[in-house]
């Protein structure tokens, strides 16, 4: 039985294309992966190059984290000093609420579209040796970019996200948000970097 890559649908046989979201059935990239009948979690327990690959993202989306923390907290003094200054009236606890809860969920989201559509990675990204692709090889846009980090606004809907693209039938390397974007992360260096 042989599954959409975008979409999860199951495929008829001897098609070319996606009859529910009109994708092709061999993506450019399908020759360095299994797109037939598994889901990503299947893919993920059985291959050594999956299990590499996401293990990259999340040690890569630990370093952007830390990046982020320390940028968000310089930031937020820069902005709370002159407010204490002025007075401790004027530096009042919903400061610090909307800078947690508002500012700084924008500004992670701007971080990952901003150097993904520019750049194809973040800094995380880079020191692990990947990057985002389409998977019709065109440039990423802001577009593509802003749909699969969308989810990073908050930590439950990017745990979502991953469990989602991995319970779908497809390519075990995209979260959900990647298959809707047409995205997906592939390594610039050999396979098994961490995994040996």
């Amino acid at each position: 039985m042989v599954y959409c890559w975008k979409c999860g649908s199951e495929l008829q046989s001897n098609v070319s294309f996606c009859g529910k979201c009109g994708s092709p059935v061999q993506p450019a990239y399908a020759s360095s992966t299994n797109v037939t009948g598994n889901t990503g979690l299947d893919q993920l327990t059985a291959n050594r190059d999956v299990q590499d690959l996401w293990l990259r993202r999340a040690v890569a989306f630990i370093i952007d984290s830390v990046i982020i923390g320390v940028g968000s907290i310089i930031l937020a003094l820069a902005f709370a000093i002159p407010l204490f200054i002025v007075g401790p009236s004027f530096f009042r606890f919903d400061f610090w609420g909307v800078w947690f809860w508002g500012l700084i969920p924008l500004l992670i989201v701007a971080y990952f579209i901003l150097l993904e559509a520019g750049w194809g990675r973040t800094i995380g990204k880079e020191a692990m040796g990947l990057r985002v692709v389409r998977v019709d090889r065109r440039q990423i846009d802001i577009g593509s970019a802003f749909l699969r980090n969308i989810s990073k606004i908050n930590w439950l809907l990017l745990l979502l996200d991953v469990i989602a693209g991995l319970v779908m039938h497809g390519d075990g390397r995209q979260k959900f948000s990647d298959r809707l974007a047409g995205t997906t992360v592939e390594s610039t260096r050999g396979s098994a970097q961490i995994l040996r």
